[in-house]
C-alpha cells in the first residue's frame, strides 16, 4: 500500500467540510501526540452564490461555538432573528425563541469565505483547489486509501490519506460508491425560488417572516445585512412563468407595506430557483466502503425552508471531532467505523427532529386540501395562545431541544387542537359555531386529520428511526 500522505482528506469546502476539518486540526487527540495532517480539497474556491443556507438556527450558533468558529459570525456581519412571525390570511402571531436564544442570518457566500479563511490559517491544514474525478482503491482490499483529481488545466494527481471524507453536497458523485445498496435515494420534494428585496420592511422587525398562503406554496422572508431581505417561495412544482406566478398568485396574499419593494425587486432582479430533496442518513461503518465516509447533504438532505441543514451540519461535526479524538489511528478501520455507528446514533436526538420538522411541517403547510386547512388554522390559534403553547415547538424547531418523540407529542397536540377547534369554533363564511347535528360529518372530517398527519409524519419519522 502506498504511505497516506495526510491522515484525513475531505472533499468539499462547504459547510460541513471546513467546519470538520477545523474541528480536527485543533481538537486534543488523547491517544495521539502527533499533530494531524489534513488535507481539504474543493472544486472551487471562489465566493459561492446560493439563495439558501443564510440562516442559522440557534442550536447552529451554538454548535458554531462548540467548534472555537464562532468568530465567522462577527468578522462577516450577521442580523440577529428573535424568532418566527406567522402570518396567515389578515392575522399574524409572534413566536420567538426560547430567551437567550436567537437565530443569525447572513450572505451565504461571505459565511462560507469566513469558514475557509479559518481553516487556512492551520498550519496542519493544506486548502487544495481541485476537482476530485474518483476514489483510489487498494488493489487486493478495494480500501480507499485517496482520491485522484484534476486541477483547472492540469494532470490527474493523486492524493492519499488514512481516512477519506466525502462532503462533496447534494450531488455528490460518491455516494452509491461508499454507501453501495442504499436503503434510500435522494427523493426530490419540490423547488425553492428565492429573490433578495431591497429597502423592505417587515411586520416584525427581527422576525423572520413566514406566510401561510392559498394555492400557493409558503413564503419566508427574513432580514440580511446591507438592507437587504432574502425572500424564499415554495413551489410544489415549476410555473411556466415564475414571476408571473409570483405577481399574480403570491404578493396579493402578503401585507401590502412589502408588495411594492417585492414587485420592484422582480424588476430588477433574478428570481433563482433551486431543487430540494429529502434524504435520510444511512448507517456507515458496516457494510459501507472501507476506509472513507460520507458527511453533510452527501448523507442526509431534507427541506430547506425550515432552515435546520447548517445545524444539522455543525453538530455532525461537533460529534464527529469528539469522537475521532479517542482514537488511536485513522487508519485503524475497526476503530472507525466503531466511531461512525456510535455517531450516526448519537446524531439521531437532534438530526432526527429537525429532519422530521422540515419535512412534516413544510408538507403541511405547503399542501393544500380540507385536512390540511384544518390543521394550518389550528396550528395558528395553537400558536396564538401563548408561550406556554410555542415554546415547545419553537425550541424543536430552533434545534435547541433534540427529541423526535417530543416534536411527535407537539404534532399530535397541534392536530388535536385543530380538531378542537374545529368542532367549537365557526368555520370561515360562518358566524357560529358548529350545531349538534353537523358532528357527524365533523366526526368523518376529525379522522382525515389524524389520517393526513400520520401519512405526512409517519413515513419520515419511520426512515428517520
Amino acid at each position: 500500500m502506498v504511505p497516506p500522505s495526510y491522515n484525513v482528506l475531505i472533499v468539499g469546502a462547504g459547510v460541513a467540510g471546513p467546519a470538520l476539518a477545523y474541528a480536527l486540526a485543533t481538537k486534543t487527540h488523547n491517544k495521539r501526540n502527533a499533530t494531524v495532517r489534513i488535507a481539504l480539497l474543493e472544486r472551487s474556491l471562489s465566493k459561492p452564490d446560493r439563495i439558501v443556507a443564510e440562516l442559522l438556527q440557534p442550536g447552529g450558533v451554538a454548535a458554531l461555538k462548540k467548534l472555537g468558529l464562532e468568530s465567522c459570525l462577527g468578522e462577516l456581519g450577521t442580523v440577529s432573528l428573535s424568532g418566527y412571525h406567522v402570518l396567515r390570511g389578515e392575522q399574524g402571531i409572534c413566536a420567538p425563541f426560547p430567551q437567550g436564544h436567537s437565530a443569525r442570518a447572513f450572505d451565504h457566500g461571505a459565511f462560507i469565505m469566513s469558514l475557509r479563511d479559518r481553516v487556512q490559517q492551520m498550519p496542519n491544514i493544506d486548502v487544495i483547489e481541485t476537482t476530485v474525478t474518483s476514489l483510489i482503491e487498494e488493489q487486493s482490499t478495494h480500501r480507499v486509501i485517496g482520491v485522484r483529481a484534476s486541477k483547472a488545466g492540469g494532470p490527474p494527481e493523486s492524493h492519499f490519506a488514512d481516512l477519506v471524507i466525502l462532503a462533496d453536497g447534494s450531488s455528490s458523485k460518491f455516494r452509491t460508491a461508499v454507501l453501495g445498496n442504499m436503503p434510500y435515494e435522494p427523493s426530490q420534494k419540490g423547488y425553492l425560488a428565492g429573490l433578495i428585496v431591497k429597502d423592505l420592511k417587515l411586520p416584525e422587525p427581527k422576525y423572520a417572516t413566514m406566510a401561510i398562503l392559498k394555492g400557493a406554496g409558503p413564503v419566508i422572508l427574513f432580514e440580511l445585512p446591507n438592507n437587504e431581505h432574502r425572500m424564499l417561495i415554495e413551489l410544489k412544482q415549476q410555473p411556466l412563468d415564475l414571476k408571473e406566478h409570483i405577481i399574480c398568485d403570491i404578493v396579493p396574499q402578503l401585507p401590502s407595506s412589502v408588495r411594492a419593494p417585492i414587485l420592484n425587486a422582480l424588476e430588477t432582479s433574478r428570481v433563482r430557483r433551486v431543487p430540494h430533496f429529502y434524504l435520510p442518513p444511512t448507517k456507515q461503518g458496516g457494510c459501507s466502503k472501507v476506509g472513507a465516509f460520507l458527511l453533510g447533504d452527501s448523507l442526509n438532505m431534507r427541506h430547506p425552508l425550515t432552515a435546520g441543514g447548517m445545524t444539522v451540519a455543525f453538530n455532525d461535526a461537533v460529534i464527529l471531532s469528539e469522537l475521532l479524538a479517542q482514537i488511536e489511528s485513522f487508519g485503524n478501520w475497526d476503530e472507525v467505523s466503531a466511531v461512525l455507528r456510535k455517531w450516526h446514533h448519537l446524531r439521531k436526538p437532534l438530526a432526527s427532529t429537525i429532519n422530521t420538522m422540515s419535512m412534516s411541517w413544510a408538507g403541511i403547510f405547503a399542501a393544500e386540501g380540507e385536512a390540511f386547512d384544518i390543521m394550518q388554522e389550528g396550528a395558528f390559534k395553537f400558536f396564538g395562545k401563548g408561550a406556554e403553547y410555542y415554546e415547545e415547538p419553537m425550541s424543536l424547531a430552533a434545534g435547541i431541544t433534540h427529541s423526535p418523540l417530543l416534536l411527535a407529542r407537539s404534532s399530535l397536540a397541534i392536530a388535536f387542537y385543530s380538531i378542537w377547534v374545529l368542532f367549537t369554533h365557526p368555520r370561515p363564511g360562518n358566524k357560529s359555531a358548529p350545531q349538534f347535528y353537523e358532528y357527524p360529518l365533523l366526526f368523518i372530517k376529525a379522522l382525515n386529520v389524524i389520517w393526513t398527519i400520520g401519512i405526512v409524519m409517519g413515513p419520515v419519522m419511520w426512515a428517520e428511526m
